[in-house]
């Protein structure tokens, strides 16, 4: 099929419209991070098999690819176009195009809710502590409460010592089992800014008086000369009866009444599915929790993450959105948030889970991921090893060139030993440079075997006919108890973007922060603050 193009003029009026559109830069996330056109919707190539159906929930909304040039985004049209998209168009040029017209362009990820978060520091005057002044409370005898909301893996990679652990949709249900009353004194801390500001922001709507955000989070910690303890430290608050929950509850009914939220009924759901009409099912619990059971169709997106990454799970603003959990609390919370970062049509589902099952509904266990598109074909047409059978072929007299098609900063924090780095998007590109010789074995590997397949059998169509793939990719291989290394030999990346594209805050090791590094960060995200929004 003939590409069709867009010109960056209506690209720009594009994205000016209040039209429901979605325009997708498709290079890695590390990329993406470094410099990105406003508006856009950071979803790498090598993922689109399996991102594209739940992100965008219509296959006749418009969209746009891009890249710096047009070559992936030509190939990413293809397979958009193959997975049912029907108005799909290539920006002419790419990012270099953008450029030489003089269009804007901004770094970072999660830039939007970064910038509400700056914001709502600003507008509601939200307290903060710095690093020092926690310390001194602290060695003073006052009774301060510390909570972490980040993530569990976050929290146990560094934390302040002596902090619990809530993430951060979970501070409504978790934060009476550990406050006694509601002036009781307690920080929010989480990696830098944002999340810590907006946990201590709901604790102070929730009715409790005495709270600050740790100002610039674990960054500030360290930048203070101080250590960060690392592992469960205290860990989650254990459950416990009393508290202030019923002044929880009541918040909750406030603000479901402010912020005019309405409930949606099952018969509701039903008939907004048959509609065709762009919607979210949102389920904001934990992850472990959603596998546990979860309605089928919905999207995991916890509701302490959301802010920072709702952009990569339900980014058209423009979509109706049905939040539900297993509690009435967390999802009045959640959706209010969705309206305060722009989204006009969000609903509660009324009962939640229990409303489900309680109508005889099954839910459905795992990670919620559909079928892949290509997958099925791809693993018929090439053999996927087992950690044995690689490490057996590893000692051969011509060892396959092992291929990490993963993002960057995956590989800089830990890959098979010898592994090259070229991530599944870019491989149409860069592997006749890397890999000249076409009878070489080559074995692909990721995280779970998926993007691997697929990688593999691309490889084989551009005619690398000894090609295999890891089964089960670095979760097979560390299960198996095989070493992993970190760092970027093998990877032509600059450290900067794999920091990028990792994402989270690492503090030691290749992909480590250095005080420069987060300084800089910081600095950054504090300036969110005066831009426009």
């Amino acid at each position: 099929m003939k590409t069709e193009y867009i010109d960056v003029e209506a690209l720009q009026a594009l994205l000016a419209s209040e039209a429901m559109h979605a325009v997708l830069d498709v290079r890695e996330r590390g990329e993406f991070a470094l410099q990105q056109i406003p508006g856009t919707i950071p979803l790498p190539r090598g993922t689109l098999e399996y991102r594209a159906p739940t992100m965008l929930p219509r296959r006749d909304v418009p969209v746009v690819t891009l890249s710096n040039a047009e070559r992936r985004s030509t190939l990413a049209a293809s397979t958009l176009r193959a997975l049912g998209f029907s108005d799909v168009r290539v920006l002419r040029g790419g990012l270099q195009a953008w450029l030489a017209a003089g269009g804007p362009v901004q770094e970072g990820w999660g830039v939007s809710g970064k910038a509400y978060g700056e914001r709502v520091l600003v507008h509601a005057a939200v307290p903060q502590v710095t690093a020092d002044e926690l310390a001194a409370r602290r060695e003073g005898g006052e009774p301060v409460t510390v909570i972490d909301v980040r993530t569990a893996e976050e929290f146990r990679r560094g934390h302040v010592p002596d902090a619990y652990h809530i993430p951060g949709g979970n501070l409504p249900l978790e934060a009476p089992w550990l406050l006694e009353r509601l002036d009781s004194p307690v920080v929010i801390s989480c990696a830098g800014r944002t999340r810590g500001i907006l946990g201590a922001q709901l604790l102070r709507e929730a009715g409790f008086s005495n709270v600050a955000a740790l100002e610039n989070g674990a960054m500030g910690w360290r930048l203070a000369g101080r250590a960060l303890e690392e592992g469960a430290g205290r860990g989650r608050p254990a459950p416990r009866t009393g508290g202030p929950s019923e002044a929880i509850a009541a918040a909750t009914r406030r603000l479901a009444q402010g912020e005019g939220l309405a409930a949606l009924d099952l018969a509701a759901l039903d008939a907004l599915r048959a509609s065709g009409a762009a919607h979210y099912l949102v389920d904001v619990r934990l992850p472990d929790e959603y596998q546990a059971g979860h309605v089928p169709g919905s999207v995991n997106l916890p509701a302490g993450q959301l802010a920072l990454h709702y952009e990569n799970h339900t980014p058209l603003q423009q979509a109706t959105v049905v939040v539900l959990a297993d509690d009435a609390v967390r999802p009045v919370w959640a959706a209010a948030l969705y309206r305060r970062l722009g989204f006009r049509h969000v609903y509660v589902l009324e009962g939640g889970l229990a409303a489900w099952t309680g109508a005889g509904r099954a839910l459905e266990a795992g990670a919620g991921i559909a079928e892949v598109f290509g997958l099925a074909e791809a693993r018929r047409r090439v053999l996927g090893i087992t950690p044995g059978a690689l490490a057996e072929r590893q000692r051969a007299a011509r060892a396959p060139l092992l291929l990490d098609v993963r993002g960057s900063g995956d590989f800089g924090i830990g890959h098979l030993p010898g592994a090259r780095w070229l991530a599944r998007g870019k491989l149409e590109l860069e592997i006749e440079g890397m890999v000249p010789d076409r009878t070489t074995p080559l074995v692909t590997y990721c995280d779970n075997g998926v993007r691997a397949a697929l990688a593999a059998a691309t490889l084989r169509d551009l005619g690398y006919a000894d090609t295999a793939y890891l089964e089960g990719g670095l979760h097979s291989w560390c299960a198996a108890d095989r070493p992993l290394v970190e760092g970027l030999e093998g990877a032509d990346v600059t450290v900067a973007e794999a920091q990028a594209d990792h994402g989270h805050t690492v503090w030691s090791g290749a992909l480590g922060r250095t005080p420069a590094d987060m300084e800089h960060y910081l600095s950054w995200e504090e300036e969110l603050a005066r831009k426009p929004g």
